[in-house]
């Protein structure tokens, strides 16, 4: 457990360099924090260089892993280093454009699969068979899917914990399944990145005085798909269904943010304050508290939030070997997913209106 421990330390000192010299670089490294961008959640600058103590913490730890772990983490890391230098870019204030990210995060995936040799495995399920067992659907299916996962967990990123709460959980559950099959290998990496992950939320919840950033969140992303593949392709009673149920709420959000662009005729990159998370904070902040609140509204919004990204990690757990399980539990947090949105959105319309409503009146 020393690995655990020293990738927690490093970390939290990582993210204490970063604050103490907050001066020197917020004019920098707050972009889409500061408070005036559209999608922002803060009131103040918000310095996005947690990536950088991730990886001060997971770097370093790798060598402390024995033979087997450091490689399969060492092969992670080298294949991380096209998402996380064009997350990074971004964060340090030069313009990365969303799709030049995402591409990023393609050269990342290929770059695993070569390495690693290995990609989305044979799925035995009706309309999933015939695409799984060609060698070119399967590597394209494994690219689209890795990159879509680091854009999705990098749009959580916008609450204080929230983004890397949800880490945390799916590398717990993910560790859990590993433990399960006696991976030591697997369970080690992921409790690797959990000890760092442990080390940035201390300054991320729930003050927010450092944010993951693209660098942090899509590396974190890459990482997590790229576990879940290595558990799929090194045990095949695993169920491909059963580990997406641990990504659902990030890629449903992520999917639904996409819908809601095309449907509004927008960009399907342009930012706006209409995700889940989003909704959440503004109905607290108009149902029962104020704006000038936000300290208050955006981590308990992440509290609120959590508990419903969980619930389908733990069916993943259940059913990581039974696939028509896992396919019928996805479609139905996704449809609950829908429906809590559509509820968040109305309350928030209706007490928005009352309030109109009584400042009118007076």
């Amino acid at each position: 457990m020393s690995f655990f421990i020293f990738a927690c330390v490093t970390s939290v000192v990582a993210g204490f360099a970063i604050h103490v010299t907050k001066p020197l670089h917020i004019r920098y490294t707050a972009k889409g924090h500061s408070g005036s961008a559209v999608q922002s959640s803060h009131r103040l600058p918000t310095p996005r260089l947690g990536g950088l103590a991730i990886l001060a913490g997971i770097l370093p730890g790798v060598f402390l892993l024995d033979d087997h772990a450091r490689q399969l983490g060492f092969w992670l890391l080298v294949s991380s280093i096209p998402v996380f230098l064009g997350g990074l870019g971004e964060d340090i204030g030069f313009d990365i454009k969303p799709t030049q990210r995402l591409l990023a995060s393609w050269v990342s995936a290929a770059l695993a699969g070569i390495l690693f040799g290995y990609w989305v495995p044979y799925v035995d399920f009706p309309g999933l068979r015939l695409l799984t067992s060609m060698s070119l659907i399967s590597v394209s299916i494994t690219i689209i899917v890795s990159g879509g996962i680091c854009h999705a967990v990098n749009l959580m990123d916008g609450l204080n914990g929230l983004s890397i709460c949800w880490v945390i959980c799916a590398a717990i559950a993910m560790a859990i399944i590993a433990l399960s099959l006696q991976d030591i290998a697997v369970f080690r990496l992921l409790l690797l990145l959990i000890g760092a992950s442990i080390g940035i939320l201390f300054w991320n919840f729930p003050l927010g005085k450092i944010f993951l950033g693209d660098a942090g969140a899509y590396t974190l992303g890459h990482v997590l798909a790229w576990i879940a593949l290595l558990l799929m392709n090194r045990h095949p009673e695993i169920s491909p269904l059963s580990l997406l149920l641990i990504f659902l709420w990030p890629i449903t959000d992520m999917l639904l943010s996409m819908l809601r662009r095309k449907r509004s005729v927008k960009p399907i990159g342009q930012p706006d304050r209409l995700h889940f998370h989003q909704t959440v904070m503004r109905l607290l902040e108009i149902q029962f508290f104020t704006r000038s609140r936000r300290n208050l509204t955006n981590p308990l919004g992440t509290l609120i939030i959590l508990p419903m990204a969980i619930a389908p990690m733990v069916l993943a757990i259940v059913f990581k070997t039974q696939t028509g399980a896992a396919f019928i539990a996805f479609w139905g947090f996704v449809a609950l997913f829908a429906v809590a949105y559509r509820w968040a959105l109305r309350r928030g319309g209706q007490a928005a209106n009352r309030v109109s409503r009584k400042f009118e009146q007076s």
